[in-house]
């Protein structure tokens, strides 16, 4: 034997031998039985390459280290070999703890993934919460707006054609009552007649003619105590609840209607229309400038500062 002979015998018996895998024991128990791989692939549902990749003791790194000990304890328990034997040759192999880091690995990338897409999930029904907030007060916006400006644009026609148009007279005139016959508080004196120089006797002195002048302011009294009795027994008229009295300070569009749904004045008036109407109470007042209307209801004034100015007031009165 040579020196280097003798040099490279220690390194020989000095090398670790590499351990199997589970997949020889498992191949010749199989083959004892006289089943092929697609047998074994066919008893455990199974694709062939599985087998096939458990008999050559080749195991792909994508696979999660979980799923690669179940299938070799099945397959050790349909051939009859010891399953803890064949998973100790697994554990035990070589390149396994590649195939368990790979694992690991891909493991903790879907966890990532999972939560990322949670995330994802969350920030996208925020941002619609958000978006559909907006929208709505968008909406809200534009209906109080729009509510505004048809009010102004249904004004505007209206009260260019009243301008052009001579201002009709008002729908319901006021009854004007009777002037009072006045009686004169003082008797109207007749003058007296002229005695004739032939008519008057000797004797006779202008007496009687000055006597005759307080009867007649005697008698002028009770007229004037009549009149006075009679126009203090005259009764008051009452407030009629059929009567509606509107006046205005400035242009306002109305509508107003009875109980009976006839409609008793409608359109633009001016702050020279005062309206006397009459119909079956409650009556419905539509008023496009409420500020600019003047009601009054049996007598009374009806409030109207509730209304904001540049909005329609709908109201009945009387109120209910």
């Amino acid at each position: 034997m040579t020196t280097n002979e003798q040099q490279q015998q220690p390194q020989a018996d000095t090398t670790a031998p590499v351990p199997a895998g589970p997949g020889a024991m498992l191949r010749q128990a199989r083959e004892a039985r006289g089943w092929s791989q697609a047998e074994v692939a066919r008893r455990l549902n199974l694709r062939l390459a599985v087998i096939e990749s458990i008999d050559d003791d080749h195991y792909k790194a994508g696979v999660a280290l979980t799923f690669l000990r179940g299938y070799v304890k099945a397959y050790a328990k349909i051939v009859g070999v010891n399953e803890q034997q064949a998973l100790a040759a697994f554990d035990g192999m070589s390149g396994i703890e590649q195939v368990r880091s790979a694992a690991a690995t891909s493991m903790q990338s879907f966890s990532r993934k999972t939560r990322q897409q949670a995330n994802d999930k969350w920030l996208k029904r925020i941002s619609w919460l958000v978006l559909l907030g907006l929208v709505g007060s968008l909406v809200f916006w534009w209906w109080q707006d729009s509510g505004a400006s048809y009010v102004e644009r249904t004004l505007e026609p209206v009260i260019s054609q009243q301008d052009a148009v001579p201002t009709p007279p008002a729908e319901v005139q006021a009854e004007t009552a009777p002037a009072p016959l006045m009686v004169p508080s003082e008797p109207v004196e007749m003058p007296a007649e002229p005695l004739s120089q032939e008519s008057a006797e000797p004797g006779v002195t202008a007496t009687p003619v000055a006597d005759e002048q307080p009867e007649a302011v005697s008698a002028a009294e009770p007229v004037s105590e009549v009149d006075a009795d009679s126009a203090a027994a005259s009764p008051v008229p009452a407030a009629d609840p059929r009567r509606l009295v509107l006046s205005f300070s400035a242009d306002c569009w109305i509508q107003i209607t009875d109980a009976e749904g006839r409609v008793l004045s409608e359109g633009v008036k001016t702050s020279r229309d005062n309206l006397v109407l009459e119909g079956e109470p409650p009556f419905r007042l539509v008023l496009g400038a409420p500020r600019a209307a003047s009601v009054e209801y049996l007598g009374q004034p009806v409030d109207l500062s509730s209304f904001s100015a540049g909005r329609v007031a709908r109201l009945t009165v009387p109120q209910s």
